[in-house]
């Protein structure tokens, strides 16, 4: 059987939680039959320089290192390939996979992988390992590229999406493989998130949803709540959040659901949530089934741009959704975003005007929020050479998101109103525009606070910082 290391490399963003795509990975692995240990370099307290990285690597003697990349730590990703190319033994072999490696499949093997990973990675990566151990050829492997020293990357074909769900192995089974210590934590802890589902039907222009792809697929509710169930009797969740891309897709699926979930508690969850999915009746099952806090994807509060971006949805069903959550008591943060390729004044006009609407609803908003085009969006692949950004992930610094460590006025203002996607003005926006752009994010930032002080004052609390 193979020997397997995944790393995550270390960032600049702050990571909270395990990588829940190493447990699902990790977990697919073992019940291959092979032998894996791992390292979150992005936690706050594991190793960050290369030379320990690659001494933990080497004492496992492994014949396959994984390294997770997206855009934003793909220059880190890359630099460590580099490294442990010298460092380890020769006959160890790297392959990358995530969001970048699906997006630019070939990119990763011409900065020092042997092998990348497009797509879903559970059977691809197994399979794999399956390979360097012989039980298999490695052109057999769907989903994987290969460096030629012959000139183009060799593929073994594609994969279709991971289904049924339900038969994806436990990422549960992977918890022992991380550290505690990583995250300045002690005891028992769990990945601070979960799946229900994978792939979102929408297809918005500005997002990169390359590895779960726009085929909605979902687990069964039966499985979900006994997921929540061992989390919360087995490492002590009280409180979680589903990164599904899209969570309330499918109306009678989330009733279901959410009645699981509410047999599973008591466990307080948030999600992401298109507003067009969203009604009193839908909402009020949700918080039935534990709901405390969900996200609305939003993006823009001008009709033509909502259209143009593809987002479905109209600023009078956001208000409506607002209102209909500001009765059930529910937290609500509503993504806007801004620095949209030819955005007029007007735009930004619409943009002021919706933030005092929903805030006079009882909204938070998300931190920083100019845009940014990413590999795989059609924001990217029709605009870098128009505006000169190709491939600007690797030459340029990355434009990290730099979120508050506390939920004082002053980190507030700070991390929700500084962006440094403003600065690099990917669309050539005039100066005069990105002082109108700053100053929407002064107002988010203003009102923002202005939320939480007053959760504060009426409730002793203010909402948790986001989990990884």
């Amino acid at each position: 059987m193979a020997r397997v290391f995944l790393v995550s490399p270390p960032g600049a963003e702050p990571v909270r939680t395990p990588l829940l795509a190493f447990g699902y990975l990790a977990s697919a692995l073992r019940q291959a039959g092979h032998t894996v240990a791992l390292l979150d370099a992005a936690a706050p307290q594991a190793p960050k320089e290369f030379d320990p990285i690659a001494a933990h690597i080497r004492a496992f003697g492994p014949d396959l290192v994984g390294i997770h990349a997206k855009t934003l730590s793909v220059q880190p990703a890359y630099a460590l390939a580099r490294h442990l190319r010298h460092a380890l033994p020769a006959r160890t072999k790297l392959v990358c996979g995530g969001p970048h490696a699906t997006a630019v499949p070939d990119e990763p093997l011409a900065h020092g992988f042997d092998f990348s990973v497009s797509g879903e990675g559970e059977e691809t990566l197994a399979e794999l390992a399956d390979a360097l151990d012989g039980r298999r050829a490695v052109a057999d492997v769907r989903g994987l590229g290969v460096r030629s020293a012959l000139g183009a990357p060799k593929w073994g074909g594609q994969r279709g999406f991971l289904e049924p769900l339900d038969d994806v192995a436990d990422p549960l089974a992977a918890l022992d493989l991380f550290d505690p210590a990583w995250y300045g934590q002690t005891g028992r802890f769990g990945y601070g998130g979960l799946l229900s589902s994978r792939g979102c039907p929408a297809a918005c222009t500005f997002c990169c949803n390359v590895v779960t792809g726009r085929r909605f697929r979902y687990r069964s509710a039966a499985m979900v709540g006994d997921e929540v169930r061992r989390l919360r009797e087995g490492w002590g969740a009280t409180a979680l959040a589903f990164f599904d891309d899209s969570f309330a897709v499918g109306r009678r699926r989330v009733f279901e659901l959410s009645e699981a979930l509410a047999t599973a508690g008591p466990v307080h969850w948030s999600c992401t949530a298109h507003p067009a999915h969203l009604d009193p009746e839908v909402l009020a099952a949700m918080k039935e089934g534990g709901l405390g806090g969900l996200d609305i994807g939003m993006e823009a509060a001008f009709p033509a741009r909502l259209k143009s971006i593809g987002k479905g949805v109209t600023v009078e069903r956001v208000l409506d959704v607002l209102g209909w959550c500001r009765d059930l008591g529910l937290h609500i943060v509503v993504n806007l975003m801004f620095g949209w390729p030819g955005e007029t004044e007007a735009e930004l006009d619409a943009a002021e005007e919706f933030l005092a609407k929903a805030a006079a609803l009882g909204a938070y908003f998300n931190a920083r929020g100019v845009l940014v085009p990413f590999p795989g969006t059609e924001d990217y692949a029709h605009r870098h050479a128009e505006f000169g950004f190709t491939n600007w992930w690797l030459g340029e610094p990355l434009v990290y998101a730099d979120f508050p460590t506390a939920w004082d006025e002053a980190e507030i203002r700070r991390a929700y109103a500084a962006d440094a996607a403003l600065e690099r003005n990917f669309f050539h926006h005039s100066e005069g525009h990105l002082a109108r752009i700053q100053g929407c994010l002064d107002l988010k930032a203003s009102l923002t606070y202005d939320r939480v002080r007053t959760h504060t004052t009426a409730a002793g609390a203010v909402p948790a910082a986001g989990a990884r």
